[in-house]
């Protein structure tokens, strides 16, 4: 018996990194989930890992920012697996910089994803939630340490988490008269694919200060980071980074807890850490 037996999952960006690991965690304490990416190949992958671990999975690909595709997603979640109790909203970007030399498309791909699919994710959540029998659920939003300080993110991706953090304190005062549960987890410095929209000098110096090659590993930007040098980095420089895998954990903690407890917030942070600045 899974801590999770009889709930129902939805992930965005659950193709990759936090998600992926995610997804995995839930189905792995016996939720249903339904996981949505922009990758179809790699979102097939974390459906045969959980089917072949016995638990059950549908996938979607999708933009996060097309609110018929979220509806959609949630409903496919309700239509095969009968309701829906736990959602997580996960998918987000980052474009790390500064405002002064800025580029506009970039800021709207941040807040639209961010910010606004979040919502969507959301009302979607809670919409399905109210429809359940008695009503109730869990809705976890996936922040940022960059919502308490800016570092080395940028000032545009720490105000969107900013936003996801003031969101969901409204949030939670909005539903818990209907058993919803809001919950935000705020993630340091994790190693995963998150890291391929930044500037090629910094993947560089992070793969540098690690005693690594860029070239020769692969980091290189706009692109997935490869599986192995990932794995290593984390087993030869614990502290350094999070892995997928600790915030993962983070979410479980949040949504096992029973109905008379409410998780506000969980801040998870490497015990060592690293500047990626250079």
């Amino acid at each position: 018996m899974g801590k999770l037996d009889g709930k129902v999952a939805v992930i965005t960006g659950g193709s990759s990194g936090i998600g992926r690991a995610t997804a995995i965690a839930l189905a792995a304490e016996g939720a249903p989930v339904a996981i949505g990416g922009r990758k179809a190949a790699a979102l097939e992958e974390v459906a045969g890992i959980i089917t072949k671990q016995g638990g059950k999975a549908l996938t979607q690909t999708m933009d996060v920012r097309d609110e018929t595709q979220v509806a959609a997603l949630v409903d496919a979640a309700v239509s095969d697996f009968g309701r829906l109790d736990i959602m997580v909203n996960n998918a987000g970007v980052s474009y790390p910089g500064n405002i002064s030399d800025g580029k506009v498309e970039e800021w709207r791909e941040m807040l639209e994803t961010n910010v606004l699919a979040l919502l969507i994710g959301c009302r979607e959540a809670i919409r399905a939630m109210r429809a359940n029998d008695p009503p109730g659920g869990s809705i976890v939003n996936i922040s940022s340490v960059a919502a308490r300080s800016t570092g080395d993110s940028g000032q545009v991706y720490s105000a969107t988490k900013h936003a996801v953090n003031a969101i969901s304190d409204g949030l939670r005062q909005e539903v818990h008269s209907a058993n919803i549960r809001v919950t935000v987890v705020m993630p340091g410095g994790t190693l995963t694919n998150f890291g391929r929209t930044m500037p090629q000098e910094v993947l560089t110096n992070a793969a540098k200060a690690l005693g690594l090659d860029a070239d020769e590993e692969g980091v290189k930007h706009g692109e997935y980071l490869p599986a192995a040098g990932v794995e290593r980095v984390l087993r030869d420089h614990p502290g350094v980074f999070l892995s997928a895998d600790d915030i993962a954990n983070a979410v479980l903690y949040a949504v096992q807890q029973p109905p008379s407890v409410q998780v506000d917030e969980v801040l998870v942070r490497p015990s060592v850490g690293m500047s990626l600045g250079g």
